[in-house]
């Protein structure tokens, strides 16, 4: 999709390119965050700033002003009403950063979504943006479980350190999710630097960044005794199928009344919904930032 500035647009993000040369990076930085946060108030804008920031999508937009990988720092901001320390050599801090939010359409269906004593699994988690909105979420309205499965061990820092500051009630098992228990290797993507984490993957062609548990959830629901699951978001880049296959029986078994799954590899999508129809979950048609939503099947 070719995505183009109008002239208002590419002023204001052109300035933070001239404030670059005057007074360095870090004033371009601050310069284009409130350029980000003006057009992060609209779905559209969030997407656009993604693009700006993405080095993959940098020659598929020519005519979009991008934000230069030379204004990456760690920097401590307060973003969907939470704290975070962010490192924006990472493509989705970044976005948080630059935009004011990430995955808008997500953590709205979160907000709408959940109810009292929801347990919510999330897998793939990151540095907690949705995570985080559901523990705090959850939180107010007087109680709730959310877990968090994530494999690298700086992640897994990451959201012990956020749940702290943030004072959200968050339990993460340092694992990925996958169809039998073994131990993978967890890889960067060569296209994004090495530092976005967000990119990393079971199935990826970069540098190797650590050794990782699988489980099976369905092993670790009958260990851990797990009795309630409400709502489930998978976003664990490629190893999607995966995961679902090793978690039919305590979907089976539980039926949670909601799953957001990212759903964008082609060579898998078949067997994903192969996976899901078999659990009884049919596709609702909702598409929120790439992540499809299901739900169980009405019957009787």
């Amino acid at each position: 999709m070719d995505v183009r500035d109008g002239a208002v647009r590419r002023v204001a993000w052109s300035l933070a390119h001239g404030a670059e040369h005057a007074f360095g990076p870090g004033a371009a930085r601050r310069t284009a965050r409130v350029a980000g946060w003006f057009e992060g108030v609209s779905d559209g804008g969030v997407h656009r700033v993604a693009m700006r920031v993405s080095p993959r999508l940098a020659d598929r937009n020519p005519a979009l002003v991008k934000i230069s990988p030379r204004w990456a720092a760690t920097v401590d901001v307060r973003r969907q009403g939470l704290r975070w320390q962010l490192d924006l050599r990472d493509n989705l801090q970044a976005v948080l950063y630059y935009a004011g939010r990430y995955e808008p359409a997500v953590r709205r269906f979160l907000l709408h979504e959940l109810r009292h004593g929801d347990v919510v699994l999330d897998a793939g988690a990151n540095i907690g943006v949705h995570a985080f909105t559901a523990g705090k979420r959850l939180k107010e309205l007087g109680g709730g479980r959310v877990i968090a499965f994530e494999p690298a061990a700086d992640m897994v820092a990451k959201l012990g350190a956020g749940a702290a500051r943030n004072d959200v009630p968050l339990e993460v098992v340092p694992a990925a999710l996958g169809e039998r228990p073994e131990l993978a290797t967890l890889r960067t993507d060569s296209r994004y630097d090495e530092a976005d984490a967000g990119v990393r993957s079971l199935y990826g062609d970069g540098d190797v960044v650590q050794e990782v548990s699988v489980v099976r959830l369905d092993d670790w629901a009958r260990e851990h005794e797990l009795d309630r699951l409400d709502v489930v978001k998978l976003d664990i880049e490629g190893s999607e199928s995966a995961a679902l296959t090793g978690a039919t029986r305590t979907l089976k078994r539980l039926q949670p009344r909601a799953l957001l799954v990212e759903d964008k590899r082609s060579d898998s999508s078949a067997r994903l919904h192969a996976v899901l129809d078999e659990c009884g979950y049919l596709p609702t048609g909702e598409v929120l930032d790439r992540n499809a939503v299901f739900r169980p099947e009405l019957t009787g």
